[in-house]
C-alpha cells in the first residue's frame, strides 16, 4: 500500500487560520469578517472571498513578513511528518489559502521541502493581489484551490489517501479520502453527513492513529526506520 497524507494548512498544519488573521489585520476586522460571512452564507465562492479581501488589504512585504513571525505551526507536524517519511508516505499540504505565507511558514521551520497547493498570491504597490492556479479543474467552483482535484490524482497513481483538515475546503475531500481526520467545521459536516472520520486534536493523534490503523508492526510497503 502507497500512502499520501493530504493536509489542509490553517488551523491545521497551522496552528492559527493565518490568512483569516491576515486579513483582519491588514484589511480592517470588520470588512474582512463581512466578506467571509458571505462566503459562509454561500453568497459569493471562496475565489470571490479571497478577492475581496485582497482587493481591500493594505501591507507591505517587510510588514506583512513581521505578522507571519508570529505564526507558527502545531506543535506535532514536524514530528509527523518526519514519522510518515521514514516510512515511505507522501505528506502533501493542500490550502485555498495563499502561497507566500505557507512557503515563508515552512521555510522557518525547517520544511521548505514540502510540496504544497495553494493560491499564488502576489504584492501591489498599494496592497496583495490573488491568482488562481488551481481553479476549477473538476468543472466546480466552490473553491479557489481545488483540493479533491489533487486527491485524485494521487488516488491514480495507486495511493490510499489519508486527508486531515479543519475547515470549510475541506468539506469536498473528505468525501472521497479512504480516511479522514477532522475538527473543527470538518468534524460537524462530517457528523452531519455521516462520512466516517477520526476526530483529532493535533498531529500527535494523526501519528498515533495512523500508525495503529495502517502500520501495525512498523512495517508496510517494503519501507521501514533503517
Amino acid at each position: 500500500m502507497k500512502i499520501a497524507v493530504l493536509c489542509d494548512f490553517d488551523g491545521t498544519v497551522a496552528r492559527d487560520d493565518v490568512g483569516n488573521l491576515l486579513f483582519r489585520t491588514f484589511s480592517g476586522n470588520e470588512k474582512a469578517m463581512e466578506i467571509v460571512q458571505r462566503w459562509k452564507a454561500g453568497e459569493i465562492s471562496s475565489r470571490e472571498c479571497l478577492e475581496n479581501e485582497t482587493a481591500v488589504a493594505r501591507v507591505d512585504q517587510n510588514t506583512l513578513d513581521s505578522f507571519l513571525g508570529d505564526r507558527h505551526l502545531d506543535p506535532y507536524f514536524k514530528d509527523f511528518h518526519d514519522f510518515a517519511h521514514r516510512r515511505g508516505m507522501e505528506v502533501v499540504i493542500m490550502s485555498d489559502g495563499l502561497d507566500y505565507y505557507i512557503e515563508k511558514i515552512l521555510v522557518r521551520n525547517g520544511l521548505g521541502h514540502v510540496q504544497f497547493y495553494a493560491n499564488k498570491m502576489s504584492f501591489t504597490a498599494d496592497g496583495l493581489t490573488v491568482d488562481f492556479p488551481w481553479y476549477n479543474l473538476l468543472e466546480c467552483t466552490d473553491c479557489g484551490c481545488c483540493k479533491t482535484h489533487h486527491l485524485f490524482r494521487y488516488r491514480e497513481q495507486g495511493y490510499y489517501i489519508i486527508y486531515v483538515g479543519d475547515g470549510l475546503s475541506d468539506r469536498c475531500p473528505s468525501e472521497t479520502a479512504d480516511l479522514v481526520f477532522a475538527k473543527g467545521d470538518l468534524l460537524a459536516h462530517c457528523r452531519t453527513r455521516g462520512i466516517d472520520h477520526v476526530e483529532f486534536s493535533n498531529f500527535r493523534d494523526v501519528e498515533r492513529e495512523v500508525l495503529r490503523r495502517l502500520l501495525g508492526d512498523e512495517t508496510f510497503s517494503g519501507h521501514n526506520d533503517g
